[in-house]
Formats: structure tokens, C-alpha cells, sequence
């Protein structure tokens, strides 16, 4: 825009939004210029000019219209434009009042929602018998794996078993653990797979049902993160995670337990460490639960303002506002990796501390078996303590790691069903009060008293509307931007249920007709038209409603 820099710039437009950043204003009637003057002269001492502004706040929701508000108001508009156009960094001053924006700012849970995820998670499709099922097979092979060790250090140095006999049956031990090992992962690869069926499907069908005013006030990039990554780790990991975290957690127990049977004293280090250990496990998950979430709700940031970069190239390129874009996009992907190198630092704070703790136990467990009379305990079993012990070394971190690893990724079943729940449209079929097959046979449209808002909380868009037309006429609905022109034929088609009032076609009230049939019967040319990837008959007859005749035919009348 640096070509208009010395030269007069002259705007004809009714977007009141735009006269705070102007020089002189000229307020035109009946063809006449009844006032010039700026902005701020013209708003303390012109009523018409007052009017006309008050009357645009109005109809957006904006009240308490005086000088002082619009004197920020021009400051903040002004603020915007310098720094949006000739900056490298993007500020965004225009703060309007929450209750009055059509995009909501993003849910976000707080704090320990508790088991509920969990539950929500294995309710569906029998969840809650698959897992079982992989508990109870895990159990026996954990038992199967101590039998298999303990009958090794029994009988090592037992003469009246033979080495054949000893190596015989610790293989058939270790034969059928590896059965129930297997039933495990059959287990829960169809839990993995039930739930993640059930949660598609409900989340699919919650989308495909949502009134039309619910993606009007949620962005894309936040419903793509929904159905991308959060539903990718409901599909893959979180499966895993669950039999990772049930299985590590077992083994973990499982091998402090034979360490503290041979060894009883270690009950006296082991007990203060499971304690010290799930304060910190909770320690950690105050912080890297909340990291998860910041996670979430920047990456639908980001994909957002990418999806929106991409649509408007053409405008971005016009204004020359390249590096500005990138630069916001820059910033917006330093804030959701942030998230996950602070969380991914937690970790090893974590799992430092529960390496210490294992080794402690391990150590003394040692000194104690050092420190015993000769004959206390078998070259067996000292053996099998000591294996057991350096496992545990292991498997208690790697149990804490899985559960806060569990315990992360909960949170995206928690996001998914922010959206499962979305209140939907009226039913689509509405079997007791269907129209005439034939309905509508002569077009006539009887408007009453119609008015409509976006939202219970949201100011009327249409007020009081009330007109008649009669069947064949051909109607021209005229009016400024956002003066509810596209709002009026959403209504027709119940994109938007009213506030009050009634539209009334050929004597059917169409607000007690199933929408189905309302919408079926009506036609409509959208402003912007869309190709469906096929051919060209599958876009003119999609459903597969018409023969090609019937297509043929309106081809060549050319509707």
C-alpha cells in the first residue's frame, strides 16, 4: 500500500466498522452530503451519524455507544493496522467483550478429573470385559513366570531331580505363561479396536447432527485436532498405554513381592517407597496433566491459523503480509512444542527420582542377605532375589512412567468427548406428522412474526419479521452486509431455529415437520458452489435419487 502513501484515498462504503481510521467523513442522504467532518466531530454533534453507528452496534451486539468508548475504539483500530500491516509480529488489540464473540474460546478441563476418562474409555463396546480379561491373563502368566523361577531355585540343587527333568518342566511352565501372554495381547487389541469403533461412531455422528451454530462459533483447525490427533492416540496409544501401564505395574509388585517373601526385611525400605513414589507420581501428574492440555488446545490453534493462512494466500499476498503470517506461525508452534519439552522434561525428573529409590531397596536387600548367618537363605533363592531385584530397578520405573504415561494420554478421550455430547439438530424423522408426498404443491410462504438469534445469549439477528408470498412469485430479499439476508434462508431450512415466530409453507408449519422431509423437498443454488471428488453425475444426483433420463432432461432445460 505504499503506492497510496501521498495520495487522496477516497472510500465509498456502509461498513461503520471502518470510519474511526478515516481523515473526513462525508454523511450522505437523499443524495445530499448533510455533513463532513472526522470521526469523532461527527459522533458528538451529528445525530443521524450517531444513529447510523448506534444502529450497526445494535445489530452486533455492541451497546453503551459514547465518546470515551469510541475514542479507544479508533485508538485500538488504528493500533491494529499499523502494527498488522508494516510490523513483522503480529498484536491483536481489539478486544471485544466475551459474551459478545461468535468464535468461543476453547474448552479446557482443570485440575484431576479422576477415573472418569478411564471409565468413559472402557464403556464402550464391553471394555470393561476385555480389560478384565487381560488382567486376569497377565495375573497368570506373572504367576506362571514365579512358579517357573521358583521351581528352578528349588530344585538347582536338589539330587533327586534329574537336569533333564528340571529343564522339562521349566520349559512347560514357561510354555503355558506364554499362552495366557498371548491371550493378553489378543485381549486387548480387540479392546483397542471395540472402543475406538464406538468413539469414532459417536463423535462422527454427534458432527454430522450439530446445529449449523456450532460451526459458526468453532473453528476448523480445532474440530481437525478432534478428529486427528486426539482420535490417532484414542486409536493407537492409548490401547498400549492401558496394557503397558497394567502390565509394568503387575511385574513391578509381582517382583517386589518375591524379593520381600525371601527377604522380609526389605518390607521396612519397599513400604516407604510405594509411598514416596505415588506422592510423586501425583506430584508430577498436577503439572504434566495440565502441560497435555496446554498441548491440545495450541495445536488447534495452530492448525487453525494454518487452515485460515492457506484460504486467504490471495489476500495475504495482496497486503504483502508474508512475513507476518509467518512469523504468527512461527510463534504459534514455539508455544505447542513448549508444552511437550516441559513435559517431557517432568519425565526424567520423575524417573531420576524413582531410579534412586529402587536402588535403595535394592542395596539393602543385598546388605541384608550379606549381613545373614551362613544358611539363611539357598544359593537358589539368593540367585532369584537378586534377579528379582535388579528387575525391579527397572520395572518399578518403567511402571510409574507407563501410568503418567496412561494418565497424558487419558486426556485426549477427555477432549473427544467435549464433542460427543453436542446438542443436535431436531430429529430427522418425524414419523406421526409427516407432510403430503406431494408437499409443497404451490410454494406459497407465510412469514410470522419471525425473529432469530445465534444463540440463547446471543442479541436478535432478525427482529419481528412478518410477509407473505404466494406461490410462482419471484422475490428479491435486499439489504447491507449482515443485515440477516443469509440468516432468512437458513431459516427456510432450519439451519437456524427461531427465537419465535413461525414460517408457515402451503398450511404446514415447517417447525413440526421432521427436517428430512423439509429439507428434501426444498431446493437451493448456494453462493458458493462445491465439486464433490467423482464424476459429473454423482455431483448433479449425489444420492442416486434420478435415472439419467430424469438427468438428461433437466440438463437440457438448463436448471
Amino acid at each position: 500500500m505504499s503506492a497510496l502513501s501521498d495520495k487522496i484515498v477516497l472510500l465509498v462504503t456502509h461498513q461503520v466498522d471502518f470510519l474511526p481510521v478515516f481523515d473526513s467523513i462525508l454523511l450522505m442522504s437523499d443524495g445530499e452530503v448533510i455533513r463532513s467532518a472526522p470521526y469523532q466531530d461527527l459522533l458528538a454533534d451529528c445525530d443521524e451519524f450517531k444513529d447510523l453507528v448506534n444502529a450497526h452496534k445494535d445489530m452486533m451486539g455492541v451497546s453503551d455507544l459514547n465518546k470515551n468508548s469510541h475514542s479507544q475504539r479508533a485508538k485500538e483500530v488504528l493500533i491494529k493496522e499499523t502494527v498488522g500491516i508494516h510490523g513483522s509480529r503480529y498484536t491483536e488489540s481489539v478486544k471485544p467483550s466475551p459474551e459478545n464473540q461468535m468464535i468461543r474460546k476453547e474448552e479446557r478441563e482443570t485440575g484431576d478429573a479422576g477415573v472418569k476418562p478411564y471409565v468413559l474409555y472402557l464403556c464402550q463396546n464391553k471394555g470393561f470385559l476385555y480389560f478384565s480379561f487381560c488382567a486376569i491373563s497377565h495375573i497368570i502368566f506373572i504367576a506362571g513366570q514365579i512358579s517357573q523361577n521358583s521351581w528352578m531355585a528349588a530344585n538347582v540343587q536338589n539330587p533327586d531331580v534329574s537336569t533333564l527333568k528340571l529343564i522339562y518342566v521349566y520349559i512347560i511352565i514357561g510354555v503355558c505363561t506364554m499362552l495366557f501372554l498371548l491371550s493378553r495381547s489378543l485381549g486387548i487389541v480387540v479392546l483397542g479396536i471395540q472402543t475406538s469403533r464406538s468413539i469414532f461412531s459417536q463423535l462422527l455422528n454427534s458432527f454430522f447432527h450439530a446445529p449449523m451454530s456450532f460451526f459458526d462459533s468453532t473453528p476448523l483447525g480445532r474440530v481437525l485436532c478432534r478428529v486427528s490427533s486426539d482420535l490417532s492416540i484414542v486409536d493407537l496409544d492409548i490401547p498400549f498405554a492401558f496394557v503397558f501401564s497394567l502390565s509394568t505395574s503387575l511385574n513391578a509388585y509381582s517382583n517386589l513381592g518375591v524379593l520381600v517373601v525371601i527377604t522380609w526385611q526389605a518390607l521396612f525400605v519397599s513400604v516407604p517407597m510405594i509411598v514416596l513414589g505415588i506422592w510423586l507420581q501425583r506430584y508430577y501428574l498436577a503439572s504434566a496433566r495440565e502441560l497435555m492440555r496446554i498441548n491440545g488446545t495450541t495445536k488447534s490453534a495452530l492448525a487453525n491459523h494454518l487452515g485460515e493462512s492457506i484460504s486467504g494466500t490471495t489476500t495475504i499476498r495482496a497486503f504483502e503480509n508474508e512475513d507476518r503470517f509467518f512469523a504468527k506461525n512461527l510463534d504459534l508452534i514455539d508455544k505447542n512444542a513448549s508444552s511437550y519439552f516441559y513435559n517431557f522434561a517432568a519425565t526424567e525428573w520423575l524417573i531420576q527420582r524413582l531410579e534412586i529409590m529402587s536402588a535403595a531397596v535394592l542395596s539393602f536387600s543385598a546388605f541384608v542377605m550379606a549381613v545373614s548367618p551362613q544358611g539363611t537363605f539357598s544359593p537358589g533363592f539368593v540367585g532369584m532375589a537378586l534377579s528379582y531385584g535388579l528387575s525391579l530397578n527397572i520395572s518399578f520405573v518403567f511402571s510409574i512412567q507407563c501410568q503418567c504415561n496412561l494418565a497424558n494420554q487419558i486426556i485426549s478421550v477427555e477432549r473427544v468427548n467435549q464433542y460427543m455430547d453436542i446438542q443436535s439438530e431436531a430429529a430427522e424423522a418425524v414419523e406421526e406428522n409427516r407432510p403430503l408426498p406431494d408437499w409443497p404443491q404451490d410454494g406459497n410462504v407465510e412469514i410470522r412474526n419471525l425473529k432469530i438469534r445465534y444463540r440463547e445469549d446471543a442479541p436478535l439477528v432478525l427482529h419481528g419479521i412478518s410477509c407473505k408470498f404466494e406461490g410462482g412469485d419471484k422475490i428479491g430479499i435486499v439489504g447491507r452486509t449482515g443485515s440477516g439476508k443469509t440468516t432468512f434462508i437458513g431459516a427456510l431450512f432450519r439451519l437456524v431455529e427461531p427465537a419465535e415466530g413461525k414460517i408457515i409453507i402451503d398450511s404446514v408449519d415447517i417447525s413440526t415437520i421432521d427436517l428430512h422431509d423439509l429439507r428434501s423437498r426444498l431446493g437451493i443454488i448456494p453462493q458458493d458452489p462445491t465439486l464433490f471428488q467423482g464424476t459429473v453425475r454423482y455431483n448433479l444426483d449425489p444420492l442416486g435419487q434420478f435415472s439419467d433420463q430424469q438427468i438428461w432432461e433437466v440438463r437440457c432445460t438448463q436448471i
